[in-house]
């Protein structure tokens, strides 16, 4: 099975405050970075049959550029929808206290935010749509870095002390190569297709 995925793009983040589940619309370079992603998609022989994106309006964006590239419709799915950090929406990492940012930087993964998930709850429901998808199926995923880091996490064997949820590009394009292993779960590799505006560096403590 193939899967491709597509970060959405930068938001609009004027205060530059925490977002997982606040529902940014796009910043203004949204025609180039999409434009590019797209071309890159198609460049390299990605040929889906079905194309799912998370419900928030920065991956709807894409997903709607996308549609009209592939011809494919959208299917809105929650399981890939970005990381709920809770209390931390909205708030600049700066003022969140101390012991709970601590408490993330010595978990990075499994620490769960204040009435919100913690990265590995991403993985049981990024797992649950992706083993429901068909052995010989090609797919697209308009999602997040917290649902493209549990990709490589989960199925591909990245070790939770590599933290690359904070590294990916804004329209990263990624194919991963999947199999089933012997409980039904798909496992396989990932390669990094196109790269778009680059993050902030993320201050963790």
């Amino acid at each position: 099975m193939i899967l491709w995925t597509i970060r959405h793009s930068k938001p609009y983040n004027p205060n530059d405050v925490c977002y997982g589940r606040m529902d940014f619309d796009v910043s203004p370079s949204f025609p180039e970075e999409s434009e590019g992603a797209i071309k890159a998609l198609m460049a390299a022989g990605a040929k889906p049959t079905r194309m799912f994106t998370s419900p928030l309006l920065r991956c709807l964006r894409l997903a709607e550029k996308a549609s009209e590239a592939t011809g494919l419709p959208m299917e809105k799915r929650d399981e890939i929808i970005e990381i709920n950090f809770g209390d931390w929406e909205g708030q600049k990492l700066t003022e969140v206290p101390k012991e709970q940012m601590m408490g993330w930087k010595n978990d990075l993964r499994g620490f769960r935010f204040p009435n919100g998930e913690c990265f590995h709850d991403i993985d049981k429901r990024a797992q649950s749509l992706l083993d429901s998808l068909d052995d010989d199926g090609e797919f697209l995923w308009i999602s997040h870095a917290g649902v493209i880091a549990a990709l490589q996490h989960f199925a591909c064997g990245l070790p939770d002390d590599q933290f690359v949820e904070g590294a990916f590009s804004y329209t990263m394009v990624t194919k991963f190569e999947f199999k089933r292993d012997a409980e039904g779960h798909y496992r396989g590799t990932y390669t990094k297709i196109h790269d778009g505006i680059q993050m902030k560096p993320l201050k963790i403590g």
